[in-house]
């Protein structure tokens, strides 16, 4: 598989001195060029520090005691601010949860769209404005002119979302980490939000990690999918032969606690309490042979 993104034996861990927490235990996790690889799992997976540490966003207090991020042949776990920055835009891509919390509430859409643009493309302001027309268009949004003049309190989160999509692929990025895009809008605007995104992805040939924690979203939407719980991973493998087949007990009560509109009445049970406990118990038992290797 020729891979745009390879993660070998990721551990990260937050807190001070002696009081460390592990938050990632080993993740291995690799994407192929234009494909849009899910990863699920609870609140608390660790999923969003993935992408985090992907992008170079972790807070100070978060440590990688080991293992490494290889974007596009580079290993870019310990590269420089200025590095990251250069890789930003053109390289590395954000669709963040929350569309509204996520814009300057201070400037006008226009100027946050063309703002990216001038940064990573180096554009003139006429040819980014031109740019940034553009992208709105790709989006769907009918109203571009008067959208690039109002402020993102004008905007519903459905549109909020779609201009972010348009500042993620404004540069036309190699992978876009998509941080549960959808999990902060409505029914319908989720559905409109991720067929935008598979289309964008297509006609670009965007590779993109979809952060969920609905495997009905992973079914619709990813090629292949990885299954975290605690930090580590759980399973991974196609998209249909992980909801269809799936091997692992987690995996397995993650599918019947997710709603099913092809079957409405069947009975969607939460992730049992013992299951739970088990998987804690093996993820303590991985940290204490990891803190005497």
């Amino acid at each position: 598989m020729n891979a745009i993104l390879e993660i070998k034996d990721l551990r990260l861990d937050i807190g001070a001195g002696r009081h460390r927490l592990p938050i990632l235990r080993g993740v291995d996790l690799s994407i192929a060029r234009g494909e849009i690889h899910g990863l699920v799992g609870e609140s608390g997976a660790g999923k969003s520090m993935i992408g985090q540490v992907i992008l170079g966003l972790t807070r100070r207090q978060a440590k990688i005691p080991g293992g490494r991020v290889t974007f596009d042949g580079e290993d870019i776990t310990a590269i420089s601010e200025r590095e990251r920055r250069v890789l930003m835009g053109k390289g590395l891509a954000l669709i963040p949860q929350d569309p509204v919390t996520a814009l300057n509430p201070a400037y006008r859409i226009g100027k946050q769209i063309t703002d990216t643009i001038e940064l990573h493309l180096g554009y003139g302001s006429k040819r980014a404005r031109e740019h940034a027309m553009k992208l709105l268009h790709d989006v769907h949004i009918r109203t571009a002119d008067r959208v690039v003049r109002q402020y993102p309190h004008e905007l519903s989160g459905g549109m909020c979302q779609r201009v972010l999509i348009a500042i993620a692929f404004a540069c036309k990025p190699k992978l876009i980490i998509a941080d549960e895009p959808t999990s902060a809008l409505d029914l319908i605007a989720q559905r409109q939000v991720l067929r935008l995104i598979k289309e964008l992805q297509e006609n670009e040939g965007t590779s993109l990690l979809f952060i969920t924690h609905d495997l009905g979203v992973v079914a619709k939407i990813c090629d292949r999918v990885t299954v975290l719980h605690a930090g580590r991973v759980i399973e991974h493998g196609p998209t249909a032969q992980i909801i269809g087949n799936p091997t692992h007990a987690y995996t397995q009560a993650l599918l019947r606690a997710t709603p099913r509109y092809d079957r409405p009445a069947d009975e969607m049970k939460p992730v049992s309490a013992e299951l739970t406990e088990r998987l804690n118990r093996e993820a303590a038992a991985l940290d204490q042979a990891r803190s005497h290797a």
